[in-house]
């Protein structure tokens, strides 16, 4: 049955909604994991394959096996991230346990009200890039055919952008100090 435009409106909709419902389930193996792995470890790894993964939506085919595989991707991709999301909040606390700690002072409000602003503002910052990049490649809304250069932003907004920005969380990863041996440490010497 083809539903015309609403069939759009239908997929992409189902689309986001088993996104939603994977990245839940990202969620709940947060826990599990970083209790078994460590936190940054679990971190790591999971920006890792995002950024993975990410870059294969570049590389899909605009056939019914390549949307397959984008909404297989896409399951993958946010239970990945799910898995992410709670740990960041998790390593805040850690983090004000490890400036009291270090510095016998409690910033944990100062963190915790930091990393929300940092949120709101990458949300905002992100928002807005997406539209200059498909201004950039020439994105022309509501247009039913499309040039190469603005479905080329749009695969790099669904890939290759996102892949940079799990490539740059695994680098501060990398310098973040606090591993599950220094957070037992800090623990035991309270």
């Amino acid at each position: 049955m083809d539903l015309g435009f609403a069939s759009f409106f239908f997929f992409a909709g189902l689309f986001l909604a088993i996104g939603e419902v994977c990245n839940m389930v990202g969620v709940v193996l947060a826990m599990p994991l970083s209790k078994r792995l460590g936190k940054k470890t679990t971190f790591l790894f999971s920006s890792v394959m995002m950024g993975i993964l990410s870059i294969a939506f570049f590389y899909l085919p605009v056939t019914n096996s390549g949307f397959v595989c984008m909404l297989l991707l896409q399951i993958v991709i946010s239970i990945f991230t799910g898995v992410v999301s709670p740990l960041v909040w998790s390593m805040y606390a850690d983090v004000a346990d490890y400036s009291y700690y270090k510095h016998g002072t409690a910033s944990t409000a100062l963190i915790f009200s930091s990393g929300s602003m940092a949120q709101k503002f990458g949300g905002a910052i992100a928002g807005s890039a997406v539209l200059v990049l498909f201004s950039a490649f020439g994105l022309q809304p509501n247009a039913v055919n499309q040039t190469a250069d603005a479905i080329c932003g749009m695969k790099l907004a669904m890939s290759y952008i996102p892949a940079a920005i799990s490539v740059l969380m695994v680098v501060l990863m990398f310098v973040y100090p606090l591993t599950t041996e220094k957070i037992r440490e800090m623990k035991t010497s309270w």
